[in-house]
């Protein structure tokens, strides 16, 4: 991995006073670092100087160039970026206050007072706040430096990954000096003196060593600079002898004191990248798992259920390792590129391939690629080949697409639905391509696995090549909370790991719940009782935060308190619905279908939006379930193979060509974690306000399930009996909302067929008579219709059931005809027949066409 330095040195000024040590400082950099730091350094300004380059000391810098090197040197473009950087600034520092105080460097074209003031301060904070290196190091020899060092994020020293060293020459109120004895500035000098590898006991020199050395040298110096370090030591020089070996990291880690404690190792709610490898820990079996497929194959799928840890894994564990070439020979030469789809999948993929290339400007690249992709059939293997050509020596091109469900979700949008359709094609294209080197790693969410069915080349492709991201161990928590407190030397109230693991219950989005928690811990992190010099996470500050479910309390109140008055009953519903009635217990958590939440009243969008919602907000977390469910008829018992004769061949050949054949899993949600059913106030007061109603609900639901996953059988068996299907149809008629679209279609049909079974049941009387009705149908016919005008027909007209009218029968019409039928046949056999009977024959049809004529 390279290293590079920019080392700034300005004497010239057009409107502030010259310098003379300025240049000379930057020029004894310079020289430092290319003999004993391995750094390619470039100087600015550079001059040809017997042909060596070299610091001009009568060489003007605008502020257009430091501002274009320092863009180049952090924020570099390509694959290959440089391990650590070096930027050193010699010269003029401005301080101004207009409302606001600012620090600059001034640049030979500055002026004071003016739009140029020289190279802002917080822009180069926010520039390295945003870099990608991994180690910083910034040494700034000017007047009023210290303003760089007060300008601290706290958002960035709990979520960055880098390892860094900044150094300023003096307060942000005082002026920088040059040295009285030496060739050098105070501070240069000191810096000079401290990266000398000669003068260490180890032959290298560390960033804490630096530190130590300079705050030696200058203890009695009226200019007193100023430090902040966070992250791992970094290495800045050493001996350059070929025979040296280097020590343990075990011991630069243990050399790491104070001033590596401002940088969090927890990551919050963000995923670990590449540059935060050194602190992923509790995943090693999944990264093996997944290493060893792509030594075997072209494919692999990870697939988990939202917030349990898919993109940290990719980043910080499969692709870091795979640079590294410590597990797979060879890898390092891979060229492995990260992209998610997105709402334009094709343009994200044609990221993937530019890159910065010498005389080929990014945009141009980008704008090739994307018109290859779409009018190229076989676009996306000769861009491929051609990465693979760029760089010789690599022979594999991988990329790694998370959040791969973008390219299955159904959108009404049709450019992006074309677009998605021909991604996946130009995917399956590559991959079943034996002339192209390409490795493809998905991260998948659980719940979408059903839409890859739709995709049967793809399904055929990933359906034996899955990593199921399996829930954590005991043990692998205590590494997620223990080893990377460990390597940056902070302290563990060993109660606080007792507690905090005692807390968690396995859920799938408790990781990240978890890091938050920890970064949180490691804001408020305290002295530690024993060893002061080390700050320690303590369970006193955990209790004050309210512990994991008070913490997750107040987030779920905060998400309600955000939703609109349309949304919030769509969210009682759902946290309703992923609550499981205790009986003689504890309420707690449960599964629940996503579509147990929807009915005309709650509709799959207004749903589908508020879910969202919640799972962003780490509330609640979907995945899949597995079930076979039984076709129409008895299911085949489990015990059915161990009750029979391990001979009986046949049998067994009977019993595997009937077996129910799995369909299409439901997509499930549930909370992140069961603290919530018990905690939160106001999910309490739900469960409270109607609890019975709850319960029946909750009933109905599952009988419906049930009823459902054996293929929905018409039998009454499998329907609700007479005695639960009044209160069920009760409970359908008040609460209709409550229910389902599922439930309520259970309900339904229970009801049809227990009307059915209830004149079946009495049809012994009507089955013989039933053979005279051809004969009464004439007469039938010719009857007039008799107003019962002496019969109280308001009373009677319940009795004839709502879904006759819909054969085009008046229910007034009938109800008369029935009343006429029995006082002018009073011999008859159907006249035997009760009016409910003949009401409950007319609604099968039976004999509705008789009567209406």
């Amino acid at each position: 991995m390279s290293r590079d330095a920019l080392i700034v040195g300005i004497n010239q000024y057009q409107y502030l006073p010259k310098l003379t040590a300025a240049a000379k400082d930057a020029e004894g950099m310079a020289s430092l670092l290319e003999s004993h730091g391995n750094f390619r350094v470039r100087r600015l300004p550079e001059i040809i100087d017997h042909q060596r380059p070299t610091v001009g000391q009568n060489t003007s810098v605008s502020l257009q160039q430091l501002e274009a090197s320092l863009v180049r040197l952090l924020i570099p473009k390509g694959d290959h970026i440089p391990e650590a950087v070096f930027f050193y600034f010699s010269g003029h520092g401005l301080q101004r206050d207009v409302g606001i105080r600012e620090g600059f460097l001034a640049t030979s074209d500055t002026q004071v007072d003016t739009s140029n003031s020289g190279l802002s301060l917080s822009w180069l904070r926010r520039i390295i706040r945003h870099s990608p290196i991994r180690q910083i190091v910034v040494i700034l020899d000017c007047c009023h430096s210290g303003e760089f060092l007060a300008l601290k994020e706290d958002s960035w020293q709990g979520s960055d990954g880098q390892s860094y060293l900044f150094i300023a020459a003096s307060r942000e109120y005082e002026e920088a000096y040059e040295s009285l004895e030496g060739d050098y500035s105070v501070l240069t000098q000191a810096v000079l003196s401290g990266l000398s590898p000669q003068q260490s006991d180890s032959n290298r020199v560390t960033s804490t060593d630096l530190i130590a050395s300079i705050t030696k040298q200058l203890s009695n110096e009226i200019q007193q600079p100023l430090f902040e370090q966070g992250g791992s030591e970094i290495v800045i020089t050493q001996k350059t002898d070929n025979n040296l070996v280097e020590t343990d990291n075990s011991s630069v880690i243990s050399r790491l004191k104070k001033y590596s404690l401002n940088f969090c190792p927890y990551r919050g709610f963000q995923p670990f990248e590449e540059k935060h490898t050194d602190y992923y820990f509790g995943r090693e079996p999944l990264i093996q798992a997944v290493l060893q497929k792509l030594q075997q194959q072209n494919i692999c799928v990870l697939v988990g259920a939202s917030g349990s840890g898919k993109t940290s894994l990719l980043r910080a564990g499969v692709m870091a390792r795979l640079a590294s070439g410590q597990d797979i020979a060879g890898s390092e030469n891979w060229i492995v590129r990260y992209l998610t789809p997105g709402q334009r999948p094709l343009k994200n993929l044609a990221k993937a391939f530019a890159t910065e290339t010498p005389g080929i400007d990014v945009a141009s690249q980008l704008s090739q690629a994307d018109e290859l992709l779409r009018q190229e059939p076989n676009g996306l293997m000769h861009l491929v080949n051609g990465a693979l050509l760029k760089q010789p020596g690599t022979s594999k091109f991988w990329l790694v697409i998370d959040q791969f469900e973008e390219l299955l979700t159904p959108t009404t949008d049709p450019h992006l639905q074309a677009e998605q359709q021909q991604t996946l094609e130009l995917l399956l294209q590559a991959m079943t391509c034996p002339a192209t080197s390409l490795g493809l790693v998905i991260g998948l969410r659980s719940d979408a696995l059903d839409a890859l069915t739709l995709h049967k080349t793809l399904f055929s492709l990933v359906e034996h090549h899955r990593v199921v991201l399996t829930p954590m161990t005991y043990q692998e928590i205590r590494d997620v909370i223990e080893k990377p407190a460990a390597k940056m030397g902070l302290a563990l109230d060993p109660y606080l790991v007792h507690h905090l693991t005692l807390d968690l219950t396995g859920a799938p989005g408790e990781l990240a719940l978890l890091q938050s928690i920890l970064q949180e811990l490691w804001r408020q992190r305290k002295a530690h009782p024993l060893k002061q010099e080390n700050p320690c996470l303590s369970l006193d500050s955990y209790l004050k935060l309210g512990r994991l479910s008070q913490i997750l309390v107040q987030r779920a109140t905060d998400c309600y308190d955000t939703l609109s008055a349309d949304e919030q009953p769509v969210a009682q519903r759902i946290f309703l619905t992923l609550c499981d009635l205790g009986e003689g217990r504890l309420d707690q958590s449960r599964r629940a279908r996503k579509c147990e939440l929807v009915n005309r009243q709650f509709p799959k969008a207004m749903v589908d939006q508020v879910l969202a919602k919640l799972i962003a907000a780490r509330l609640v977390v979907t995945n899949k379930i597995s079930a076979v469910p039984q076709g129409e008829g008895q299911g085949i018992a489990t015990a059915a193979w161990e009750t029979r004769d391990s001979d009986t061949a046949t049998v067994k050949r009977w019993l595997v060509a009937n077996w129910p054949k799995p369909q299409t899993t439901d997509e499930t949600i549930e909370l992140a974690h069961n603290s919530l059913v018990s905690d939160w106030p106001l999910l309490r007061a739900w469960l409270h306000c109607d609890r019975t109603l709850l319960k029946q609900q909750r009933d109905i639901e599952e009988r419906a399930w049930v009823w459902q996953d054996r293929g929905a059988p018409k039998g009454s068996d499998y329907l609700l009996s007479q005695q639960y299907l009044r209160k069920s149809r009760d409970f359908l008629r008040g609460h209709r909302s409550d229910l389902s679209t599922l439930a309520q279609t259970f309900v339904e049909t229970s009801q049809r067929a227990a009307t059915f079974a209830l004149w079946q049941s009495r049809s012994v009387a009507v089955l013989l008579p039933l053979a005279m009705m051809a004969g009464m149908t004439v007469s039938l016919a010719r009857q007039p219709d008799i107003a019962p005008d002496s019969i109280d027909i308001q009373a009677l007209y319940p009795v004839v059931p709502a879904n006759v009218g819909s054969a085009g029968i008046d229910r007034l019409t009938v109800t008369s005809k029935i009343l006429a039928f029995h006082q002018q046949h009073p011999t008859s056999a159907l006249s035997k027949v009760s009016i409910t009977q003949l009401a409950d024959l007319m609604t099968h049809q039976v004999i509705a066409t008789q009567i209406s004529q």
